[in-house]
């Protein structure tokens, strides 16, 4: 039980746009990315999906289907701009949930740093 019903717990996760050198934007995803974190940047962005180069989302432990559809409509947006979105690094949690809704093929991957 909640003692203190009228405090504002902080979130778990995070969604926010990072800038790389070369002006690559890249989306990050951290912690429990639930409907709330969702819905939260998508408050502070604005109405038009964030257009990024890369998507980071391997330090994701939860991602609802609000989550997801972030990605997704960030990850399209950014093609309809002229830019190939990558996924960087995705956590199990990610790779689950694109394996069920069946987009796990959306994304180009990064290669990863042992593969040639």
């Amino acid at each position: 039980m909640d003692s203190d019903p009228g405090r504002s717990w902080p979130p778990a996760g995070s969604v926010t746009i990072e800038h790389e050198e070369g002006g690559r934007r890249v989306l990050c995803l951290r912690g429990d990315v639930d409907t709330a974190v969702a819905t939260r940047f998508r408050r502070l962005q604005g109405r038009s999906p964030a257009v990024v180069d890369t998507i980071d989302a391997g330090d994701v432990t939860f991602i609802s289907s609000s989550g997801l559809a972030l990605m997704l409509l960030s990850g399209e947006a950014s093609e309809a701009a002229g830019r190939r979105p990558t996924l960087r690094a995705a956590s199990h949690p990610v790779e689950r949930a694109l394996q069920l809704a069946g987009m796990d093929d959306f994304f180009r991957r990064e290669p990863s740093a042992g593969t040639a």
